[in-house]
């Protein structure tokens, strides 16, 4: 037992020197990027595209990051995003980036947990790879209300604010279901007493609350809804379907 909790509390310390050394590496790129990190069991890719393409609507050189597999992986895309004078990067990151402290000592901007309760695990995450994310005290939270893990997860601070969407009527983004076509879904999204109707060309159960985790996000951030609607319909995803 001993033994074990020795060698994880080594992970920390390594990434800690690999951080400041791609860091300085890259010219710290983090610095001047606003960066959003979507993460869950499911739906992480899906909503990190949804955000990119809502974000491109007023900036087109926004740039998008998938499941990066080391810290300098992670730090040479974000160097190639910096460099194109943009203000945003999106980062999906799947467990083995969580696990591998991947984001220490990174500003994160805003923080969306995507798991849905209700469909099988495709990235299988613990509660403690989750809190390292939440450890980094983004200004934004974005939380499924939905998620059992809810009480645990809007707990941890951020520095301005913490928001949830989801089915559950105490969300503050409210997500309702609509119907799923062989090409895509549909969905009724409600913040603030504004009703509106999102469309999407995924066609996962699951797409809806995934929509709704990109509205929020980007509500946060000071987007208006059409401009929400917009950017969810543009993502066509690739075929096979993404997560």
């Amino acid at each position: 037992m001993a033994d074990k909790q020795k060698k994880s509390g080594l992970k920390p310390k390594l990434q800690k020197a690999k951080a400041k050394f791609f860091k300085t590496y890259y010219s710290n790129p983090a610095k001047d990027l606003k960066i959003i990190v979507t993460t869950g069991a499911n739906g992480r890719d899906i909503t990190a595209h949804y955000l990119q393409e809502i974000l491109k609507g007023r900036d087109k050189r926004t740039g998008l990051v998938i499941n990066p597999k080391s810290t300098s992986d992670l730090y040479k895309q974000l160097f190639k995003i910096w460099k194109t004078g943009t203000d945003y990067a999106v980062v999906s990151a799947n467990s083995h980036a969580l696990a591998n402290h991947l984001f220490y000592g990174m500003p994160i901007y805003a923080a969306v947990i995507t798991d849905d309760i209700n469909s099988s695990s495709i990235d299988s995450q613990s509660d403690d790879e989750r809190a390292i994310l939440f450890n980094t005290k983004p200004d934004f939270s974005i939380l499924n209300r939905d998620d059992s893990n809810y009480r645990i997860f809007v707990e941890y601070p951020s520095k301005t604010a913490t928001f949830s969407y989801g089915n559950d009527r105490s969300a503050d983004l409210k997500v309702t279901p609509g119907k799923i076509y062989k090409m895509g879904a549909e969905a009724t999204l409600t913040y603030n007493s504004e009703r509106f109707e999102v469309a999407t060309y995924v066609t996962d159960p699951a797409a809806s609350l995934y929509m709704g985790a990109a509205a929020m996000t980007a509500f946060a951030l000071g987007f208006k809804s059409e401009e929400i609607v917009d950017g969810i319909a543009n993502y066509e995803p690739k075929q096979p379907a993404e997560k």
